[in-house]
């Protein structure tokens, strides 16, 4: 077949808080295998002056625009974005919007001429709460101009198809596996533990302690707050770098206490950290999350190892593991093989193909049969096939 164009879109420039790197990874990837053009507008010029000691014409130019965006709101209208505006230069066959909230749709109205040059147009929201929805419905009706809405939460479905007359499928996290795996370097892992953003309070107090204790335990963890991404690239590859040197990696599912209780409505959905951490080969330790999308992508032995967050001895805790080498072994290895089989960017990108009903590409199909074959290294270099059930190559 010949290859089609594709424009691929996101806000990630405009809001560059490092969630948004989650857009970033994927449009980066189908840029690998689609002859296609990445359109991410910068902030507007009222966004100059932004920092930690910002300018007093920043601070009165953005309270206007929250302002104006408010009153719009207010009124039934969907909310101004802090986009630059933008123009679609030429037809393409299709489009891709990805964003992380549904505020975020506002900075379609920035790329002027998308629907008109695009013969079909996908969305892709990476998180949406049904209790928000009510206050969101006028960016939400934006989704009627799409052919179909794809969205990380699963349980979403149903509330925000009330909004949108468009079809809604579901679409996990995924995560660039080529840029994560470990191997065949494999360097050493001088991280003994890591930690990337929300994290057990407790937790994070006994291992800061244990590092201030004993000065050969490495705890890597979050610094700052609040702090904006300056390159996607570089931040993309600082963490994968990070989680390919890391023996364990925190995750755990925040439904489970107060930070996941949102005005009284639990989340529950894929978190992209549970793909970076294994797709990286490091042990994951904390919860597994309380959703039927886990249970079925994360269905390997040790795909998350319990580390309650009241551990009273959290360095017993880890020489204990630590002593359990074959065991971690098989389970790095696991971590790794069902990522690259699973769960790289490009298995989402052919799903999202094939429910739009579009053949994939031949560039595609070759990037899943090396990620496939990369997978059977990994087994036999470990003396036994780690397939599972769920285990998919095309």
């Amino acid at each position: 077949m010949a290859d089609r164009s594709v424009l691929l879109s996101s806000n990630y420039n405009a809001w560059p808080e490092p969630f948004n790197g989650q857009a970033f990874a994927f449009l980066n990837v189908i840029a690998q295998v689609e002859d296609a053009d990445i359109l991410v507008p910068e902030p507007s010029a009222h966004a100059a002056g932004r920092g930690v000691n910002p300018s007093m014409g920043y601070l009165w130019n953005e309270l206007r625009h929250r302002v104006v965006s408010q009153s719009w709101r207010r009124l039934g209208q969907p909310g101004f974005s802090n986009a630059q505006a933008v123009s679609v230069q030429r037809d393409y066959d299709v489009f891709l919007y990805a964003c992380q909230f549904p505020n975020e749709l506002t900075a379609l109205r920035k790329l002027r001429g998308w629907r008109q040059r695009c013969d079909k147009a996908y969305a892709y929201l990476l998180e949406g709460w049904p209790e928000r929805f009510p206050h969101q419905a006028a960016e939400l009706r934006m989704l009627d101009q799409f052919d179909h809405v794809f969205v990380l939460n699963a349980e979403s479905i149903p509330a925000l198809q009330r909004y949108t007359s468009t079809p809604i499928s579901f679409l996990p996290s995924a995560c660039d596996t080529l840029l994560a795996c470990p191997y065949p370097e494999a360097p050493p892992r001088s991280i003994d533990v890591l930690s990337i953003g929300r994290r057990m309070p407790e937790l994070h107090t006994k291992l800061s302690a244990l590092a201030a204790q004993d000065g050969n335990f490495f705890y890597v963890h979050d610094t700052l707050r609040a702090a904006s991404v300056a390159d996607w690239a570089e931040h993309r590859s600082q963490t994968a770098a990070m989680i390919k040197r890391a023996k364990y990696f925190i995750a755990y599912d925040f439904t489970v206490d107060t930070f996941g209780v949102f005005k009284g409505v639990r989340k529950n959905a894929l978190a992209t950290r549970y793909f970076e951490g294994t797709a990286g080969g490091a042990i994951v330790l904390g919860s597994a999350q309380h959703c039927l999308e886990f249970a079925h992508h994360f269905d390997w032995p040790d795909a998350v190892i319990e580390l309650p967050p009241e551990t009273a001895d959290i360095g017993a805790f880890l020489n204990d593991l630590g002593g359990q080498t074959a065991r971690l072994e098989r389970a790095r290895a696991m971590n790794v093989s069902q990522n690259l089989r699973r769960h790289d960017w490009a298995h989402r990108w052919g799903q999202l193909l094939d429910t739009a009903g579009l053949a994939r590409g031949p560039r595609l199909q070759q990037r899943i049969d090396r990620l496939a074959h990369m997978a059977g290294m990994v087994d036999l270099a470990h003396g036994a096939p780690l397939v599972r059930r769920h285990d998919v190559t095309a």
